[in-house]
């Protein structure tokens, strides 16, 4: 079966990633550009399924992906080749009210599904089925995760949590820098949302502790983390679980 997973931006996209194979058992297979919409996109093997995990450079891109997915889903040739479990990820800040985001979704899905009204509902499974051009009807499943990333929920915070546990100096590193975050923009001008100061102290870490980018380096810190205990704190990605 072939899966999908749509993020917000880059680093929503690495560590979902990185979650994904460690906790999950996906192996990665390819990359690519310009693919239903994403800025860039991931594929990834489990068996003989697919996972495909993409980031659209904000919320406000989401239903444009969303509704070219269901396209390739509408002239699909068989059951095969479509998407059967598409989730999207998106940050409780970025989506103004979750039963907003839950209404243009079900709005991109009513040109396209045979359901009328198609439901969603967020943190559920939501069964949809569509009619393809061969007059197939193909059946697929929608997954919304609009996530509260407060505290330790958010993927970066559990990060630096747990590499603070492992490393006391990195830990001083991690607290002085989220120190800062917090105080250093006291006007909001540029970090005016909870998930831009959560993102800000993941980057100032890591541009301490990599601060030439050295790729193969941020690779090994990211495997280096126990993500299975992430459930733990985000109930939600249990889900993520089903995908092959």
């Amino acid at each position: 079966m072939k899966s999908v997973i749509i993020c917000e931006g880059a680093t929503d996209l690495v560590l979902v990633q990185y979650f994904m194979e460690k906790a999950n058992g996906w192996e990665y297979d390819s990359y690519a550009r310009d693919l239903f919409g994403f800025i860039f996109s991931k594929t990834f093997k489990k068996n003989a399924n697919e996972l495909l995990i993409g980031e659209v450079g904000g919320c406000g891109n989401i239903i444009n992906c969303l509704r070219k997915l269901l396209d390739r889903n509408l002239f699909s040739a068989s059951a095969d080749e479509a998407y059967g479990n598409i989730v999207i990820i998106c940050d409780r800040d970025e989506a103004d009210t979750v039963e907003d985001f839950e209404t243009k979704i079900v709005d991109c899905l009513k040109d396209f599904t045979n359901e009328n009204p198609p439901r969603v509902d967020n943190d559920a499974w939501n069964h949809c089925s569509i009619e393809n051009e061969r007059g197939e009807t193909i059946f697929f499943r929608v997954l919304l995760l609009v996530i509260p990333f407060e505290n330790t929920g958010a993927l970066e915070t559990f990060l630096l949590d747990a590499i603070s546990a492992n490393d006391s100096y990195d830990g001083q590193i991690i607290a002085t820098g989220n120190s800062f975050v917090e105080t250093v923009d006291r006007e909001e001008r540029y970090l005016t949302h909870r998930r831009h100061k959560t993102k800000a102290k993941f980057d100032v870490y890591f541009s301490i502790r990599t601060p030439y980018e050295q790729y193969s380096q941020r690779q090994d810190i990211l495997r280096g983390i126990d993500w299975e205990n992430y459930e733990f704190i985000q109930d939600n990605f249990k889900k993520l679980k089903e995908l092959g």
